[in-house]
């Protein structure tokens, strides 16, 4: 590792200059040849989803078991109807997602392959400030770009999470509830709720009033269903909804620093409510987690969850991990 962190130091600091050639640049060929070794492993323990529609990439996967399980993030890989696979340079149509867990954001993911080359995730828990990582980059059908980084704080909990939401903004009129704007993300409107529907009821209770009717919901969680009795016109109506996370409806606040990275092009939809990660200083786009996270030795230490803004992104630790794909495997 100390000759490859040498080389990439003296290739880094060339790459500083601006009047530099393109491959002496931070993403050029001199330092993807400092990182030659540890490609490989991307190469062959990433997969890589494409949208049908256009073939292009949209998220990463970390290859898990040598049958065919990826683990990915959950939340951007709902946002594609229909996509297909690359590991190493063959692709997999029809991927089955199995389970998901909206606690950390991650799907497993099946596809009909043998014999890959699934992470080790025994590596230790902590990264010491300063360490250097490599994780995927663009991605081209037979080659995997590197991206280095470095570790830049301490393994931690992301607070905040994503309540789970109807959808809809709610009017009180005259004792009476009333659906107002149905936003088209939510489950609501895949529901066929509309304005203008009086609710009635939630799960066969009566619906007194907006205030009792959120209190309700908070007691939910992201993939619940409720069951509602509306009033559309002089017709009762009962619909099953399934409730869904506030980001994938509504997006998540953004901040003049989140505006000034790029917004929500670049950054990824999820950016909080992890239980456990470890930051690091890698340029990624919501378009490139969901890999590995190695050290320059190629020790896996991790799956890329959250392009947080230009430079910062968040890891789930292989111990966690670990314990998120054996959950996720019983289900």
């Amino acid at each position: 590792m100390k000759i490859i962190t040498m080389f990439l130091l003296v290739a880094l600091s060339a790459a500083s200059a601006n009047s530099l050639p393109s491959e002496r640049r931070k993403n050029g060929q001199l330092i993807q040849q400092a990182l030659a070794p540890v490609q490989v492993s991307l190469q062959e323990s990433s997969a890589v989803f494409y949208n049908d529609e256009d073939s292009r990439q949209f998220l990463y996967g970390t290859v898990v078991s040598e049958d065919g399980l990826v683990l990915t993030k959950a939340s951007e890989l709902s946002e594609v109807e229909n996509y297909f696979v690359r590991v190493g340079s063959k692709k997999y149509r029809s991927p089955k997602v199995i389970s998901r867990s909206e606690t950390w954001d991650v799907a497993l993911v099946k596809i009909e392959a043998e014999k890959l080359l699934a992470v080790d995730m025994s590596a230790p828990s902590d990264l010491a400030h300063g360490t250097w990582l490599v994780s995927n980059g663009a991605a081209e059908r037979r080659f995997r770009r590197v991206k280095p980084g470095i570790v830049s704080a301490n393994r931690r909990e992301i607070p905040g999470g994503s309540p789970a939401v109807l959808g809809v903004a709610l009017n009180e009129k005259d004792e009476s509830l009333l659906i107002g704007v149905v936003n088209e993300k939510s489950g609501a409107h895949k529901a066929g709720l509309k304005k203008g529907d009086q609710l009635l009821e939630i799960d066969g209770s009566k619906i007194k009033d907006r205030d009792g009717f959120i209190d309700y919901l908070k007691e939910k969680k992201s993939g619940d269903f409720v069951t509602l009795k509306v009033k559309r016109g002089e017709e009762i109506l009962e619909v099953e909804v399934e409730l869904m996370p506030r980001h994938v409806v509504y997006g998540e606040k953004m901040n003049r620093n989140d505006q000034l990275s790029g917004g929500p092009d670049q950054q990824s939809a999820r950016r909080t409510g992890f239980p456990m990660v470890f930051q690091h200083e890698t340029m990624l786009t919501r378009r490139t987690v969901g890999g590995p996270v190695f050290t320059l030795d190629g020790e896996f230490v991790g799956m890329n969850i959250a392009a947080v803004n230009r430079v910062e992104a968040f890891a789930i630790p292989a111990k966690e991990l670990a314990e998120v794909l054996e959950s996720l495997a019983k289900k």
